[in-house]
């Protein structure tokens, strides 16, 4: 080429390069605002965590910045005009030009990728893997307005708005609303006098300290942790037998009103069998991963759903403390989030190495004996592992391995393998067809178990019959076998493999347990197991598990979160609307509180954003229709657990026994009709017809009914968040089932015993007044008044006339007065004003 040619092709490159430089003049492109948004709805799909085309992934840095299959460069940082990304989204060809799918990027996307390269491409972790750092407390337009640290966070949006925050609401109101929010349940007439009829601060701030220390406030509180620990009475499946976990249920209670400090609690239940010398109340905390479903049905495979516990235990862990959708990682890199194929199975390791395979008998268990059978009890259990122990040392002996590997040589025979092993056969024949020098210790473990449980020998005949005896025995005691979490030991330890689009038998690669390089390193003195995984979770410079968690209570307090996507506070999930707020909250949490949730409640509750009127201006509501600015007071729909409560509260009904086995209140027969058991709903008498919503047996294929027409999951798998619906069924349900009509019927005992004054006549207003108050807390005003007075005048003048419906009405009686009040009662407990938090 001449030199003249050359010369002038310089001069055009280095001109062309102070083109694009100064196409890169203006304002700084932000990667989280203005590049990470573009990437993710048109770039990562096929060039991200699911898929690598060409391959080229742009959800990391260092693998934007490397040769794609062209050996060309997509990201040159600080030079646009060798980046194959800016030629490819711009080019004239569409066959050339990318996105392939959907529409081109329009000038101004195109421009942000060509100023970001320019500036040198810098990348930045989305805000949620940084750790939180102190912000400054805002300036705000009246500064006499915030009661403490977050209100002003609040009030400086507000004013950025030019919003102003709305009154406090009405002390009756106020009341009525902590009360449901703190313990789940109404305050009584005594309490709402006791704090309006002094309705100071100081007063108020007391209310809130008696219910905090209030029985009932672990109950509340319990009921929101076990959706995400997908409690239930039943194993789950189509089986769906009975399960005994509720001592778990009551460990949660326990730990809220204790105010177990976060870290503890969190803790306790990934990893309470591993801290030092643990008491009973720490394994049972370990029952939250015991939560997870077990197929018993013929022609399962033990292996697969023992996995599949495992993969839940994951999941779970992750949705919970991080609120992040790591399970799209099972199968593949995450197609947003800064998470590899590879980091589900370290976070998977830490979970593979519990005892617990997908068994009827659910062990490993934790019993409790009726009172003066544990000795024997405790024996029973001693002789039943010594006789195991036993069993297996014969199985190692040579003569017996050896007989061991000439069955293993017979496992191809499907007859002999189905009439044996049953629901094991697919684990036990593809651990023989792994030669044994590949085969990790749980595999040879296993194995040996299965063999010393089926093998036709005279010593071993003899002590499975021994086990039998004994293993009857120990039922005969009935023993309450909770099932909980336990490490398998070091010679019986499993092998984590990557599974091959998350295919449990397509293993490729072994891993160790590990977090992700996104996110902060395990601690060097951390154990790589659950307990170090429940450490790093409450370490101090984690970046998300205290957000995560003050944005939960949040959520129940205000009715949407901080965040309001609380599963997701990855880059698809919805940005927080106070971001500043959560990070303030969430160091509050850590340090201020020292994770106590008590604490970090009150703060909340005492707050002059709490205590706003929750009524609204039509601007305001144009302005911002879902209160994500927080110009007023929370009101939304009670939880189905809370509406039943508080129907039996007011009524005088609800029973104040606390722990214990689930219940079973009335529900429609004919819905346990499971083929493969002889369980049934067996109503329950007495007091237990009507505790508390959260001790109602929970069985996942039929919850029970009422609750779940009010949008109680069935707890399947973690729930974070219960997604709020209206509709007819639930009118009927407050209209006509058993618990509301008896409530109804002994509100109206109340409104006619607690009116009466001496043998003097009372007004009908009064027993009226008197029904409205107790359910809601305030007076009525005349125009609720008149036609409650209206609907009782008429039901009054039927019954007077129908005496045996007045009986129907009340469930004894043939007065008409009270068959009238308990039609009233029944439209005050189906009032909007009854079932909504205002």
């Amino acid at each position: 080429m001449p030199k003249r040619i050359l010369q002038t092709t310089g001069l055009l490159a280095a001109l062309l390069a102070m083109l694009w430089v100064g196409c890169a003049d203006g304002d700084e492109v932000d990667f989280n605002h203005d590049i990470r948004p573009i990437l993710n709805e048109r770039c990562v799909v096929c060039h991200g965590g699911i898929k690598r085309q060409g391959d080229l992934s742009l959800l990391f840095r260092v693998d934007a910045m490397q040769p794609a299959e062209s050996g060309k460069q997509a990201v040159v940082p600080g030079n646009p005009g060798t980046s194959e990304l800016l030629r490819r989204v711009s080019h004239h060809d569409p066959d050339e030009r990318m996105p392939q799918e959907g529409p081109p990027l329009n000038a101004e996307e195109i421009s942000k990728f060509r100023r970001w390269i320019a500036q040198g491409a810098p990348w930045a972790d989305h805000w949620a893997y940084v750790s939180p750092t102190e912000p400054e407390r805002p300036a705000v337009s009246d500064p006499a307005w915030p009661r403490n640290g977050l209100d002003y966070f609040i009030l400086a949006r507000l004013d950025q708005e030019n919003l102003a925050p709305s009154p406090r609401a009405d002390c009756p109101t106020l009341v009525r609303r902590v009360s449901l929010d703190l313990i789940g349940l109404p305050p009584t007439p005594e309490q709402v006098a006791s704090v309006c009829d002094d309705s100071s601060s100081a007063r108020y701030e007391t209310f809130v300290d008696s219910l905090l220390a209030s029985p009932r406030y672990g109950e509340r509180w319990a009921a929101m942790w076990l959706d995400l620990a997908r409690y239930a009475d039943s194993k789950g499946y189509e089986k769906d037998i009975p399960r005994t976990i509720w001592r778990f249920r009551d460990w949660v209670i326990d730990a809220f009103n204790q105010d177990m400090p976060f870290d503890q609690f969190t803790i306790e239940q990934l990893a309470g069998d591993l801290l030092p010398d643990p008491t009973e109340a720490q394994l049972i905390a370990t029952a939250f991963h015991r939560n997870t479903m077990t197929n018993t049905e013929g022609g399962t495979d033990d292996e697969e759903f023992r996995v599949a516990a495992v993969i839940d235990r994951v999941n779970t862990t992750w949705e919970v403390w991080q609120g992040t959708s790591f399970a799209c990682t099972q199968c593949h890199g995450h197609p947003y989030d800064p998470f590899r194929h590879e980091d589900y199975y370290a976070s998977f390791a830490f979970f593979n190495n519990t005892a617990d395979w997908d068994q009827d008998n659910e062990r490993p268990t934790l019993p409790l004996f009726p009172e003066g059978n544990e000795a024997e009890g405790l024996a029973l259990l001693d002789e039943i592992e010594a006789i195991e122990k036993r069993m297996i040392e014969i199985a190692s002996t040579p003569e017996m391995e050896e007989a061991r590997r000439a069955w293993e040589g017979q496992l191809d025979d499907p007859q002999v393998v189905g009439k044996v092993l049953g629901t094991r056969q697919n684990e036990v024949r593809r651990i023989a067809q792994t030669p044994e020098a590949e085969r990790d210790d749980a595999q040879r473990a296993h194995i040996r178990y299965i063999y010393a449980e089926i093998v036709e020998d005279e010593q071993m005949d003899a002590l499975r019959q021994e086990r039998r005896a004994k293993q009857i025995a120990l039922r005969d005691i009935k023993p309450i076998l909770t099932p909980v979490m336990k490490e398998v030991p070091p010679t019986q330890r499993r092998t984590t493999h990557v599974f091959e689009r998350g295919n449990f038998l397509l293993r490729t690669e072994a891993v160790e347990p590990g977090v992700p390089a996104s996110m902060p390193p395990l601690p060097d003195d951390a154990p790589r197991n659950r307990l170090g995984l429940s450490q790093w979770l409450v370490s101090p410079d984690h970046p998300l598990t205290a957000r995560v968690m003050v944005n939960r209570f949040w959520e129940q307090l205000f009715g949407i979160g901080i965040v309001e996507t609380l599963e997701d506070f990855g880059t698809r999930g919805l940005p927080p609307s106070h971001p500043e707020l959560l990070d303030w909250l969430a160091l509050q949490f850590m340090h201020e509180h020292q994770w106590s949730v008590k604490a970090l409640l009150k703060q909340i509750v005492t707050s002059a954003t709490y205590q706003q009127a929750s009524s609204v201006t039509p601007e305001v509501l144009e302005r911002d229709p879902r209160n994500r600015l927080l110009a007023r007071g929370p009101r939304f729909r009670l939880a189905a657990e809370q509406i039943r409560d508080q129907a039996l509260a007011v009524s005088g009904l609800l029973s104040d026994e606390m722990f214990g086995p689930s219940v079973m209140p009335p529900q429609p027969p004919g819905l346990w009709q499971n083929p493969y058991s002889g369980a049934r709903w067996q109503t329950s008498d007495g007091q237990d017809r009507y505790r508390r919503g959260l001790y109602t047996y929970w069985r996942r294929t039929v919850p029970y009914p009422s609750m779940v027409t009010f949008d109680s999951p069935s707890r399947e798998f973690c729930v974070s968040r219960r997604v709020r619906t209206n509709t007819p069924l639930q009118a009927l349900v407050t209209l006509n089932d058993p618990a509301f009509v008896e409530a109804a019927q002994a509100l109206a005992r109340r409104m006619l015993d607690e009116t009466a004054i001496g043998d003097d006549p009372v007004p009908v207003e009064d027993w009226l007044t008197t029904g409205y108050k107790l359910a809601l807390a305030r007076d009525p005003s005349a125009e609720t008044l008149f036609p409650l007075r209206t609907l009782y005048d008429e039901a009054a003048q039927h019954y007077a006339s129908s005496p045996d419906d007045a009986a129907a009405m009340t469930g004894q009686s043939t007065n008409p007065e009270l068959a009238a009040l308990t039609v009233v009662a029944n439209a005050i407990l189906n009032l909007d004003g009854f079932v909504m938090k205002e």
